[in-house]
């Protein structure tokens, strides 16, 4: 087995909210799930050359040095791993199997899903964490992610929270606030709606390094209405409450009260969340996943999506993402990667090429 290199700490290159994150593991192992596919390719380069990490292409190598000079990337020094060679899965499979019991679903994927294999790397520490989605559906990404790596011990979901950097320095912290959940559950129970608030406050606390202020949204702020839908929404806060009386948390709250201090005195709406949130939690995936195309696509926010709830650091991009979201989401990943104990690595030599 070869040891896992020290971690090395430097300043990250980013702008905005996003250059908070000071320390990144220029060693770490990041599998690039999709690697022939030219935005992966470009990333997986950036990431070299900036020293980032040490992509792992996933693909046969000729038809990744084939894309690679198609676009113009050199990626003649960036290391492939082939998941569909029967030897590697063979030696996978018998890792994974050592350490999680009978890999069936495994066993059962078809050579073309990568993202199952991918999420196996990352369980038997092969490497360090995996990035995909530019060809890869989210429920595709998602169930490779439960079955293979599974959701970590403090966790009852997964979530997608999206990290929304809306230019507007007077909104959340610095202009900066997290959606959720965005990607997975189309309607959260009140024991979902407070594991997601738990999960995106980690997520904010290690990737933005500021304290989170939780508002759960609804219609209704503060028993404007008495709505079933708003009650979910009351019993949530109330539950979280409960379980994290350390956090601040206000609810229920409509959006503009949540993120005005103007909305929320005309609301009588006050206190440390009320005006002044940036976490947000939202009722349905439905209005989370619009909230943010909206904010996006018209008010020209930049929306990173970020996958939690997993036991290891597994990222889900966009399939209409740039190459500058997937190198942002790779250093939140790669953050990430250094709030996590640290996995046995089972990368032998010979195996990559």
């Amino acid at each position: 087995m070869v040891p896992r290199p020290e971690l090395a700490a430097g300043p990250v290159p980013g702008t905005g909210a996003w250059r908070d994150i000071e320390k990144i593991s220029s060693s770490s192992r990041v599998a690039f799930i999709e690697g022939d596919e030219p935005r992966m390719l470009r990333a997986a380069a950036l990431a070299v050359e900036t020293g980032l990490c040490r992509p792992v292409l996933l693909g046969k190598r000729p038809e990744i040095q084939c894309a690679a000079r198609d676009y113009g990337i050199d990626a003649g020094a960036i290391d492939t791993l082939d998941v569909s060679d029967p030897a590697v899965r063979e030696q996978l499979v018998g890792d994974f199997e050592r350490q999680a019991g009978p890999a069936t679903d495994l066993r059962s994927e078809t050579l073309s899903n990568r993202a199952s294999w991918a999420a196996a790397l990352v369980r038997c520490g092969w490497v360090d964490a995996a990035i995909g989605g530019t060809r890869t559906t989210s429920a595709d990404m998602l169930r490779a992610g439960l079955s293979c790596i599974g959701l970590a011990s403090e966790r009852s979901t997964v979530s997608g929270a999206i990290f929304l950097d809306t230019q507007r320095p007077d909104v959340g912290s610095a202009g900066t606030l997290a959606f959720a959940d965005a990607v997975v559950t189309p309607m959260p129970t009140v024991e979902q709606l407070a594991d997601i608030a738990a999960a995106t406050a980690r997520s904010w606390r290690a990737l933005m390094r500021t304290e989170p202020r939780i508002g759960f949204l609804s219609f209704s702020t503060r028993g404007s209405s008495g709505s079933a839908h708003v009650q979910r929404v009351r019993e949530a806060v109330t539950l979280f409450r409960r379980r994290f009386p350390e956090e601040a948390v206000d609810g229920e709250l409509q959006f503009d009260a949540a993120v005005s201090k103007a909305v929320a005195e005309r609301k009588h709406a006050t206190g440390a969340v009320a005006g002044a949130a940036n976490v947000l939690v939202f009722p349905s995936l439905d209005s989370a996943n619009i909230a943010y195309k909206v904010a996006e696509q018209l008010g020209g926010a930049r929306a990173r999506a970020y996958l939690q709830g997993l036991a290891r650091p597994f990222a889900d991009v966009s399939r209409g993402c740039s190459v500058d979201d997937i190198v942002t989401t790779l250093r939140m990943l790669l953050y990430d990667t250094l709030q996590r104990p640290e996995p046995e690595s089972n990368l032998r030599g010979g195996v990559l090429s």
